[in-house]
């Protein structure tokens, strides 16, 4: 065949690709931080989109989604209706007492920093016939509160716990949530007012989603980061995260875990004590995640909020040496 012939067959063979992906295209490019390239990338894609839809190319992936029970997937997300109402009552709670005849039903979810601590914790509470889990840790990476078109948290979250009705949640938020939003006033840029009072209505209302049933939440905070420039963004969402646990007490405890892996002088540390005092690898190689010894911190943080909101009979004392006095900030 001639090498002419090759070059248009191989030409048709990628625009048809691309008219089957099309819709997945269009919300891969949507899903790019604010700028000049997504705005291109979205301006491309939408035509490319609108094409397929037309001619119906883009029906097989559509049949091929629907048959494996993700025909959400190219589904883009417009205005969220969030509605934050904050705690039933002025007064907290009774606190819950559980038994191994009244087991405690926990449910682990969030983003990629709950992938490490979260089996960690259900190893360590296996044996406790008071704690039920209520299956594996339900982990959803490179997700967050920001973007709703890579995965809508705020319509997931009702129907999980719909279904599975958690006494207790244990959830982390906002590793991916340093952008600027799409289709909100003021807010294209991180940190301006108008960002801040969204994020603030997003945590606020998958607080509420999470406790609109009488269950309680284990909000964790962001880790303290390596890059400097990200820890002074994660330290504006955990002040949100914050903030709206505070309004909820009771029903919402918030892990500080931004100080809680810190090192002595109250800077990022890749390693940190453990319980005999020795120095462990606690954060992975990109400064975000956690290696063993870091996900055991967490654990021990997270038992102590447990055991803050409920009484659980046996949920152990924690395992990690106590956090060394912070001497100054990042």
């Amino acid at each position: 065949m001639p090498a002419g012939h090759v070059l248009v067959a191989l030409f048709i063979g990628l625009v048809v690709a691309a008219l089957l992906n099309a819709q997945g295209m269009h919300k891969q490019a949507l899903s790019q931080g604010p700028g000049i390239g997504r705005d291109i990338a979205g301006t491309l894609t939408a035509g490319l989109a609108g094409v397929s839809g037309i001619l119906q190319i883009d029906q097989p992936r559509a049949l091929l989604k629907a048959a494996l029970g993700r025909s959400g997937d190219d589904k883009l997300v417009g205005k969220l209706a969030i509605t934050a109402k904050g705690p039933a009552a002025p007064a907290a709670p009774t606190k819950p007492v559980y038994s191994a005849a009244k087991p405690m039903g926990l449910y682990l979810t969030g983003d990629s920093l709950i992938t490490d601590p979260g089996p960690v914790l259900l190893d360590k509470i296996s044996t406790n016939p008071a704690i039920k889990p209520l299956g594996v840790t339900d982990a959803h990476a490179a997700t967050g509160l920001v973007q709703p078109e890579i995965f809508n948290w705020f319509d997931y979250l009702p129907q999980q716990i719909k279904a599975l009705r958690p006494d207790m949640t244990v959830a982390t938020f906002g590793a991916n949530d340093g952008l600027g939003f799409t289709g909100v006033a003021g807010a294209e840029e991180f940190g301006t007012p108008a960002w801040l009072a969204e994020y603030t209505r997003r945590v606020a209302g998958v607080m509420d989603s999470i406790t609109a049933k009488g269950g309680q939440l284990v909000m964790l905070g962001l880790p303290i980061p390596r890059d400097p420039a990200l820890a002074a963004r994660w330290a504006k969402m955990n002040a949100i995260q914050k903030s709206e646990a505070e309004k909820r007490k009771g029903l919402v405890a918030y892990v500080d875990l931004f100080d809680k892996l810190k090192d002595a002088k109250g800077n990022y540390a890749d390693f940190l004590p453990d319980a005999s005092g020795q120095l462990q690898r606690a954060r992975s190689s990109d400064g975000i995640h956690y290696e063993p010894e870091g996900a055991t911190i967490v654990t021990d943080a997270i038992i102590d909020a447990i055991n803050e909101l409920a009484t659980v009979p046996g949920l152990g004392a924690p395992t990690t040496a106590p956090a060394a006095p912070a001497t100054g900030t990042q």
